[in-house]
């Protein structure tokens, strides 16, 4: 790796992100390091395709469990009655629903396999098979860079762009040091042209460094808005579905 990198999360909800992302060249450029990967942030959807309609309803806000090994934990953040497919994401385990994201770079047929048993925390006897040849799969994820410092005073310059498997977005070039608050400059910057999610890398922050020499260090802090593809658990429907509103827990 011409990069070693060290990441340090400062904020990670539903709506948004800020990470603090340090590096520290070993002597050559590095054509693309990941900043931000978008699967690994917390309360990334996922769409689950089951064999069937369950049985029972699912809860929105409970945690489900699928018998992979390992075992796949997920939030429902969104399910209608008598559909064969819901939305989740990731969490801690089978009693703990704190949001993690999903691993890097990976798609989820790695992850959660086809004929898997999917078994409901709270409506229990929802348990049904997830489709025998249809994968999970992410949601389609958008995000938005609306803030920005750094300090790359020993590159040449350091190009940013949202990443794509066959168009990457150029958001800009860094050099010296410097802040941006894009709020106050006419409002967020989104993915623009970036297509192409081979390996779950569309929307990935990425950087490119130019005229690295040893030891030379780079500092980039930003604040990431999530869109599409995030979301927390739409408590409110759960009064079509059987429920309380927040019979799963929540606020």
């Amino acid at each position: 790796m011409a990069l070693t990198t060290a990441t340090n999360s400062i904020v990670d909800t539903n709506a948004k992100t800020s990470k603090v992302v340090s590096a520290l060249s070993g002597n050559s450029d590095e054509v693309a390091s990941i900043i931000a990967d978008v699967s690994t942030l917390t309360y990334g959807l996922a769409t689950v395709t089951l064999a069937a309609a369950p049985t029972t309803n699912f809860c929105i806000g409970e945690i489900v469990s699928t018998n992979d090994s390992p075992a796949v934990h997920m939030v429902v953040q969104d399910y209608t009655a008598g559909a064969a497919t819901f939305t989740a994401y990731r969490c801690t385990s089978g009693t703990d629903n704190t949001p993690l994201g999903w691993a890097a770079g990976t798609n989820l047929e790695s992850v959660i396999g086809t004929g898997k048993t999917v078994t409901g925390s709270i409506s229990g006897a929802s348990s049904q098979n997830t489709h025998g040849s249809t994968r999970a799969v992410h949601v389609a994820k958008s995000i938005s860079l609306t803030k920005l410092f750094w300090n790359a005073q020993t590159f040449k310059a350091i190009r940013l762009f949202f990443d794509g498997s066959s168009t990457e977005q150029t958001i800009m070039y860094l050099g010296g040091s410097g802040n941006i608050n894009f709020s106050e400059r006419g409002g967020a910057i989104g993915m623009g042209a970036a297509a192409g999610d081979t390996n779950a890398v569309l929307g990935d922050l990425t950087a490119t460094t130019i005229g690295a020499a040893a030891n030379a260090t780079f500092i980039v802090g930003f604040e990431i808005q999530k869109g599409a593809g995030y979301g927390a658990p739409l408590y409110e429907k759960n009064s079509l579905l059987g429920y309380h509103a927040y019979q799963a827990g929540g606020q």
